[in-house]
């Protein structure tokens, strides 16, 4: 009988080491992006108040292009490799490949900085855009060292890498806005966390080109890079509409404050759900022929992300007018309510639809998420649209709107490659979703019972934030230990 015990022992502490190993990578993954939200947020203050509300519009706009050419810069190709074992000459001839594309991204995004600029009336985005050309070029000699520091899970090395690269270019933004460059502090800031990530992601990896090209070694990654970069490019093109038709039709001051709300608003993404996903990918890419096992890991991935996020947004979306006036200065006072308007949105969609992702990806049924995020663009494009010339909160609105709507459909997409149902998708969120209402409730309720200081505002919020997150952990312990234990088989 002792040798069933042994092995179901060995199994557990294969499970254990495993669940640790995934926290760990998630652990480092986020600690660097938290590390990043972190300091942005410390630093804005500081920031928003040397740099004009018109720059950081023009900024926003400059962005929109750089943007898109970065998504285009590993032309789908990062992802496929880690797919893939790790073959030299086969790498080596993606990393060259690869370098053409950013040279070349980068020409473009010079050659289109005098369209650009006389399209929004802006003569300033010309040099910015200039610059942040080099921007596109740094992503894409750095996918290769990238996607295998990925391929072997050596996220520790990945969130030290982007952690340097963190407090050098906030450093270097701080003492250029105080000492007044403008506009330039936010893109010297851009320019060397991808400068500076490059020469990390050289330091880092295991990888060394070989002076080797044969083309039918990168045309075997097409068909996932194609449709990858087609879903890359369809959600630029959908986070970026309302940046795009609010510098054009309700000018810079909106624009600008609509910017500072996103900059806020994408923290989910940033700063969690997207770390985990890389992580979690890696294990859907494991079991990628246990349709079940999928499924359970999507769901598990949803519930720990919504208890995560929910309860702390909710209570930054109803002080947000204590919290965002006393960071950035009463200029910005009217980020307040635009952030209380998109977030709920951007929160659901970033704990719902960035895992959904990688089912789609491990499952390579990635034609289902070109055709999910079509839809979701097509939709965010007529909502948006209708939505500015209205009014800025009227944008900002439409986010929460379409999430609400395309969520569901995601959920829909994807019972076509796991058995995903609506009810347990719902149920994940259900409880932190509960919780976050009647703590924000409660938290409107008193303040305006109690008349109290910002400071004291703040410091509410923040109080209720952990207690949530607390009481939402407690009312979900025993499915949260079961989707721990989905991390460890």
């Amino acid at each position: 009988m002792a040798r069933p015990y042994a092995a179901h022992e060995t199994g557990n502490s294969k499970a254990h080491r495993m669940i640790r190993q995934f926290f760990m990578n998630v652990g480092a993954m986020v600690f660097a992006r938290a590390f990043l939200a972190a300091s942005q947020i410390l630093v804005l203050p500081i920031i928003a108040r040397n740099v004009a509300i018109t720059d950081f519009a023009i900024m926003a706009l400059a962005m929109s292009v750089v943007i898109f050419s970065s998504v285009l810069s590993d032309a789908g190709l990062g992802r496929s490799l880690i797919k893939t074992e790790y073959e030299p000459q086969e790498w080596s001839c993606v990393f060259w490949f690869l370098l053409g594309v950013g040279s070349i991204l980068m020409l473009l995004v010079m050659g289109l900085a005098h369209l650009w600029a006389a399209y929004f009336e802006q003569p300033k985005l010309i040099p910015v855009l200039m610059a942040l050309s080099l921007v596109p070029f740094c992503q894409a000699i750095s996918a290769v060292p990238n996607a295998e520091l990925e391929r072997r899970e050596a996220y520790p090395a990945i969130a030290l890498v982007q952690m340097t690269a963190t407090v050098i270019g906030l450093g270097v933004a701080i003492v250029m806005a105080l000492t007044g460059f403008g506009i330039w502090a936010l893109v010297a800031q851009q320019v060397l966390l991808a400068g500076v990530r490059l020469i990390g992601m050289a330091v880092m990896t295991r990888f060394h080109p070989q002076a080797v090209f044969q083309w039918p070694l990168v045309a075997k990654h097409f068909t996932f890079a194609r449709d990858a970069l087609a879903v890359s490019g369809i959600y630029v093109v959908r986070s970026q509409v309302a940046v795009l038709t609010l510098g054009k039709i309700q000018g810079e001051t909106a624009l600008g404050i609509f910017s500072m709300s996103e900059r806020f608003a994408r923290l989910p993404h940033f700063g969690l759900a997207g770390p985990a996903s890389g992580v979690v990918y890696v294990r859907m890419a494991k079991v990628n022929d246990q349709p079940q096992r999928l499924a359970d890991l999507y769901l598990a991935s949803m519930r720990l992300l919504a208890v995560a996020l929910l309860p702390p947004l909710a209570m930054l979306a109803v002080a947000g007018q204590s919290i965002f006036t006393f960071l950035l200065g009463n200029d910005w006072a009217a980020v307040a309510p635009i952030f209380a308007l998109s977030i709920p949105g951007m929160a659901l969609d970033a704990i719902a639809s960035v895992c959904l992702a990688c089912v789609f990806r491990a499952t390579s049924r990635t034609d289902l998420n070109v055709r999910l995020a079509a839809e979701g663009a097509i939709l965010r494009v007529v909502l948006v649209g209708l939505a500015v010339f209205i009014s800025l909160e009227a944008v900002a609105a439409s986010i929460t709107i379409w999430a609400l709507i395309m969520i569901p459909r995601g959920w829909l997409v994807a019972q076509q490659c796991i058995p995903l149902s609506l009810n347990r998708c719902v149920s994940a969120i259900a409880v932190p979703l509960m919780i976050s209402v009647v703590f924000a409730i409660l938290h409107l309720v008193l303040v305006a019972t109690l008349p109290m200081s910002q400071l004291a505002e703040i410091v509410l919020a923040a109080l209720a934030a952990v207690v949530a997150v607390g009481a939402a952990a407690i009312l979900s312990r025993d499915e949260l230990r079961n989707d721990l234990l989905q991390f460890g088989y």
